[in-house]
């Protein structure tokens, strides 16, 4: 019986990708995949799944983001009043950046899809005024994924044992995990933090800090550091 089920879901989204999309949509907040993890008013975190041969609702993203794509990913997109159809592969771990956008995304592989969207709701102005600006040093274990006037995005590699040395963020982060490990979070004068973290879960921390991840556990960490602008 599932089996019938998952072919006859392939059939509808095969079929109906030579139609044109709907002329409405519904904000992603609304869209029975979108989970809202986290929103303030810097950041919006969206944890997204869509099973099998299945497809989101037009919807919007009011403001741009950036995901993660947690395992990998065929799909097919289709933006609001188009009856085009892009192809979208991404690979386990794989990061994009999205201006504003009204679409909607189907699932054409066997397995579900998941990813993490990071939406970025503003800039970071939580520098206080009269205080010394906090710089920006790079962690060991981290090389550039992309740049551009709202984020910088780093991807995190630290084998077991390693550590990212103290390093600094000028503005408010966010760590989200790509594979499960275990890590301690050092920041000077609190105490000592040590996390499991779960492929897709996620670490927020609003404004400037200087902290230290060390991996304790006996797998590969990896994760994706998104900070603000």
């Amino acid at each position: 019986m599932k089996l019938l089920g998952v072919f006859f879901g392939a059939a509808a989204w095969l079929l109906g990708q030579g139609a044109p999309s709907p002329a409405y949509s519904i904000p992603a907040i609304r869209e029975p995949h979108h989970d809202v993890k986290l929103e303030n008013r810097y950041v919006r975190v969206l944890d997204v799944t869509v099973p099998p041969f299945d497809s989101t609702l037009i919807h919007i993203h009011e403001n741009p983001y950036v995901y993660v794509s947690i395992g990998p990913a065929t799909l097919k997109a289709q933006v609001l009043g188009s009856s085009d159809f892009t192809d979208l592969i991404l690979k386990d771990g794989e990061v994009r950046f999205s201006p504003v956008v009204t679409h909607r995304v189907g699932n054409i592989a066997s397995t579900p899809f998941r990813n993490i969207t990071i939406q970025i709701q503003g800039r970071d102005d939580t520098q206080e005024a009269n205080a010394p600006p906090v710089a920006s040093t790079k962690a060991n274990g981290s090389s550039p994924v992309l740049d551009n006037d709202l984020i910088k995005v780093d991807r995190l590699v630290l084998g077991p044992g390693e550590s990212t040395g103290p390093h600094s963020h000028a503005r408010s982060s966010l760590l989200v995990a790509v594979h499960e490990g275990g890590i301690r979070l050092d920041r000077a004068p609190a105490p000592s933090v040590r996390l499991t973290m779960r492929p897709g879960e996620f670490e927020w921390h609003t404004g400037p800090v200087s902290h230290t991840l060390t991996n304790v556990g006996s797998t590969r960490f990896e994760a994706i550091e998104v900070v603000w602008k």
